[in-house]
């Protein structure tokens, strides 16, 4: 039987009934028994493939005919328990399962699996043992989303209640959501300790703590605090460190860091795709760790592609994994996008888009073909999201219609609070985002609809692919008591080439490519801090910039020979993540410019000295043609710009006051070509890039939704950007400690400063402290925050912006 290959069966007669079961048409008793026999035939193999076929033939036979009997045995065989018991709860029940003794041992069986509400497969089961024994000296755990890889150092965090822990999110919008996991796990227990989402939180010699941070938040802690170690990392998304882009690079950094400062630290990483856990491991690292993969694959997709572009075929086909074969539907596809969403579209839908600007037309068109509802607790939402941002806001439109739009320009509570809408509310039918869904963000749906196969300006790759594909169906809704359905073992997705595609894209290579079974996928190396990635005359200058960034980090690290900064300047430019300029050739120069400033005892109190001192002692370091949108800070324009920016900062103007104040300095500015990024539809003369808008030729209502995105665009630029400078001039006590102060936070009460410090957005915090105090304790020496989560009754019966009581609840314990 192990000689059985998918290369012969897809030269075999098999594939005949196996196209007829694939299109949902009758078989006749010959044929049905002739199917099963082979499946069985199949799943005995050896090769892994051929069993997985196997398996996807009881599948579509059981759900096509209602006959569960042949799923139930092979689900049982297999321990894919939560099958099993959808089956004997209810699916095709009165077909098979009768008051037998073997009916009751299997019965019994699956119920030893059970974990809370939930049936737990398999591997799950082992997984969760083979990670406790296992955590001490480290383990990667590969395996697809609903697997429940978060709830593993959930569940660890709250048992080892003295260890030190930091988890390691890729984005800050996760890190409000994993810590929200870990107080609401722990809200039965009376562990209460302090829970770190930003360097500020920590304080010297705190231990026993759980981290909660991005790289670069734990590489500012670990610099603050050179004593710092850790018992247990856990790395989230592990599969982004195979990424060569900057943050991945320092992602091993801080690993490498860690691992030096203590022998005995675990490191565990968690990723749903990675062709070889080893890949994943950095340089300066002497940690070995334990792997366990999930082969398991309860769910088998269906994928079809359609050609919609003018010229197109116009054909909807449904391609084959395993027979490696596009078998055509219908010639008789809606001729449009949106009609073919409508028409193929399931109760919950993911549609992917790589633009956030095309994203955001495509849901005001389907918006458009849809009546809007009167659903009052749609209608409660769009109030709740008008008062908070602006009532022009187009995403109100979609809402009123059923449909969310997601991408990263979205402000970040609002964000969140869609997502909820969207996972909660079922008049909303769709989901319209980019490739912010591929980190971590878990909602119901049961299609994808991809009119993009782009992330950024590449292709998206077989990992990221199958991440996408992994957010539909997931377990909680497949396996759901009221609301699941077995034939949500099939996942539907399509790729639609759209108007949004270039007419030389190739879907139907696009597909083969990323979900052929057989063939051979590999992880792509680009990060130089990996052991597995080869060193080439190509990249070896980005290996010595790392190392040379490295051992300025923690000298001595790579046991390689590097030059050290001579000055505080050089030193803190490199705590803070300054990567721009090459500080060893500058530091010198830059320190004493700054010594001038010095000397003069006139520590800067504005933001216009600010912004003049950065251009001065950074942004003119930076070699041309590169780090555009920095380079645009040695423009007076910007930097008048930017001031406005920092002057609503540091007063925490509100939302609704940015949006009008921003249409207000749009009316008044002489020249109406305004840069807003990917936003534009002109470009300036002598540029090729539309990145402008003639902003008098705008509505009140596209200005209102530029103002928006713009605002969080720059806010992040601000974040991520700017304020690395800010620091490194307050590191050197250039900057008066008020205005320092305001420029962080907004404000000089130490109250709200430990609110925000715990991750609480302005807003709420002045919300809480004006009107709900009482529920609230801080202790601003130990920089803590409990929220007693009474909160969000009193904030309902006061009847508070929901969006305020639905981020409140992120912080209730």
């Amino acid at each position: 039987m192990s000689a059985i290959t998918l290369r012969i069966l897809r030269n075999t007669e098999f594939a005949s009934p196996y196209r007829k079961l694939l299109l949902g048409k009758d078989l006749n008793d010959r044929e049905k028994e002739t199917l099963l026999k082979i499946a069985i035939i199949l799943i005995n193999t050896g090769d892994r493939n051929v069993q997985e076929l196997g398996y996807r033939v009881l599948v579509l036979y059981s759900n096509h005919f209602s006959d569960y009997e042949p799923l139930y045995d092979i689900a049982i065989s297999k321990g894919y328990y939560p099958v099993a018991k959808t089956i004997e709860n209810g699916v095709g029940q009165d077909n098979f399962v009768d008051e037998s003794f073997y009916s009751a041992i299997l019965f019994s069986l699956g119920e030893t699996y059970k974990s809370g509400e939930m049936y737990l497969t398999s591997q799950q089961t082992q997984l969760a043992a083979y990670f406790d024994e296992n955590v001490d000296k480290g383990v990667a755990v590969v395996a697809p989303t609903s697997y429940g890889k978060s709830e593993l150092f959930v569940n660890f965090c709250n048992r080892h209640e003295n260890a030190t822990i930091a988890i390691i999110v890729p984005t800050k919008a996760l890190l409000a959501q994993l810590k929200r996991r870990v107080l609401h796990a722990r809200k039965n227990s009376d562990n209460k300790r302090k829970i770190v989402t930003h360097p500020e939180m920590y304080n010297q010699g705190d231990t026993g703590f759980i981290g909660v941070l991005t790289q670069e938040r734990l590489l500012r802690m670990i610099q603050d605090d050179r004593d710092l170690k850790f018992d247990y990392v856990f790395i989230d998304e592990a599969h982004n460190l195979l990424s060569g882009d900057q943050r991945n690079i320092l992602l091993a950094k801080v690993i490498a860091i860690l691992s030096a400062r203590s022998e005995t630290t675990s490191f565990s990483y968690l990723t749903p795709f990675l062709v070889k856990p080893e890949n994943i491991k950095t340089k300066y690292t002497d940690r070995d760790f334990a792997e366990f993969i999930i082969s398991e694959h309860l769910k088998t997709e269906r994928y079809y592609v359609v050609d919609l572009r003018e010229g197109g075929e116009r054909v909807l086909k449904l391609y084959d994994q395993y027979v490696d074969e596009f078998v055509p539907i219908t010639n008789r596809p809606p001729s449009r996008e949106i009609q073919f969403l409508k028409k193929y579209g399931g109760s919950k839908n993911i549609v992917y888009l790589n633009s956030p600007p095309r994203l955001e037309k495509f849901s005001m068109s389907l918006a458009s073909s849809l009546e809007p509802s009167e659903n009052t607790k749609l209608q409660a939402a769009c109030k709740d999201i008008s008062e908070f941002l602006h009532k022009d806001y187009s995403l109100l439109d979609c809402i009123q219609r059923g449909i969310v739009y997601h991408h990263g320009s979205v402000p970040d509570v609002v964000r969140l609070y869609i997502e909820h809408l969207y996972s909660s509310l079922p008049e909303i039918k769709y989901v319209v985002s980019s490739s912010t869904l591929l980190e971590g963000v878990n909602i119901p749906s049961e299609k994808l609809f991809l009119l993009e196969c782009n992330k950024g300006r590449g292709h998206l790759s077989a990992s990221q692919f199958k991440n996408l594909v992994g957010r539909i169906c997931r377990f909680r809704e497949l396996f759901d008591p009221e609301t699941g359905s077995l034939a949500m073992l099939e996942p539907e997705v399509y790729i639609v080439a759209s108007q949004y595609m270039s007419a030389n894209s190739n879907i139907e290579k696009f597909i083969k490519e990323r979900v052929k079974v057989d063939k051979k996928i590999e992880d792509k190396l680009e990060n130089v801090l990996l052991e597995a990635t080869e060193i080439t005359e190509e990249n070896q200058g980005a290996v010595d910039k790392a190392n040379e960034i490295l051992e300025n980090l923690e000298p001595g690290i790579t046991g390689n020979d590097a030059r050290y900064a001579m000055t505080n300047l050089g030193r803190f430019c490199y705590v803070n993540n300054i990567t721009e300029f090459d500080i060893l050739r500058y530091e010198e120069e830059i320190s004493n410019l700054l010594e001038g400033i010095t000397d003069t005892d006139q520590k800067i109190s504005n933001a216009q000295a600010l912004m003049d001192l950065i251009h001065v002692a950074f942004i003119k370091y930076i070699p041309e043609n590169s780090y555009k949108k920095l380079q645009r800070l040695s423009q007076d324009s910007a930097k008048r710009f930017y001031c406005m920016l920092l002057d609503w900062r540091m007063r925490n103007a509100s939302y609704s006051e940015m949006i009008k104040r921003f249409l207000d300095y749009w009316g008044q500015i002489d020249d109406p070509l305004v840069y807003v990024d990917k936003w534009g539809d002109t470009a300036r003369s002598g540029s090729y890039n539309e990145s402008w808008v003639d902003i008098s030729q705008k509505t009140n209502k596209q200005k209102v939704n530029l103002a928006i995105v713009r605002i969080k665009e720059e806010q992040d630029f601000l974040d991520n950007q700017v304020m690395k400078f800010v620091e490194t001039l307050n590191d050197m006590d250039l900057l008066d400690k008020e205005f320092y102060t305001r420029i962080k936070y907004g404000t000089m009460d130490e109250r709200k400063i430990t609110m925000m410090k715990n991750g609480f957005s302005a807003g709420l915090a002045s919300l809480l402290l004006e009107k709900y105090a009482k529920y609230l304790t801080i202790n601003v020496q130990a920089n803590t925050v409990n929220l007693n989560e009474a909160v969000e009754t009193a904030m309902v019966d006061s009847g508070e912006n929901r969006i305020h009581i639905f981020e409140a609840g992120f912080y209730t314990s």
